[in-house]
């Protein structure tokens, strides 16, 4: 797994996910459902994060991430 994106805005990581998958790459979001211990933890370790499962969709990923922002 590569990760390819970190945000504190559940909303933008789930964007990011949904494009990634709409163009057939398969993704793994950690910190999906973390958002909510935000003040037991540190805010850093519950950032969701996108990452892809197959590293040749690398460079289509990072341009479609690119093209988004």
């Amino acid at each position: 797994m590569i990760k390819v994106f970190e945000s504190f805005d559940y909303m933008e990581a789930g964007r990011v996910r949904s494009l990634l998958e709409a163009n057939g790459i398969e993704t793994f979001m950690k910190n999906e459902y973390s958002t909510g211990a935000i003040g037991d933890l540190p805010f850093q370790e519950v950032a969701p994060m996108v990452f892809i499962l197959d590293e040749r969709d690398l460079p289509l990923a990072q341009r479609l991430i690119a093209d988004e922002g």
